[in-house]
């Protein structure tokens, strides 16, 4: 249960800190699909960040941070999981 806890604190923490990242990633891929993409990751954090604001650049952080979170945990949680009952063996 500790490697589950650790991972999933772990996940939550990086889900929520790479958010922004994501929330820009995500717009260049949608404008380049429509043909008119602005370049670069920091250009993009700008025009959010300047047009939403904070608030714009975490939009779906609570979601986000609940989902990687979960995954973490449970990856962590089964990796060791296995490696116990391996080291039984």
């Amino acid at each position: 249960t500790v490697g589950m806890t650790c991972g999933g604190i772990a996940g939550a923490f990086a889900g929520w800190v790479t958010t922004p990242l994501d929330v820009a990633k995500t717009r260049i891929m949608l404008e380049s699909a429509s043909g008119n993409s602005q370049p670069g990751m920091l250009a993009k954090v700008r025009e959010i960040h300047g047009s939403a604001g904070v608030r714009g650049l975490f939009c779906g952080a609570a979601t986000r941070t609940a989902y990687v979170g979960v995954s973490c945990a449970l990856s962590f949680g089964a990796f060791e999981w296995a490696k116990s009952n391996l080291q039984r063996q």
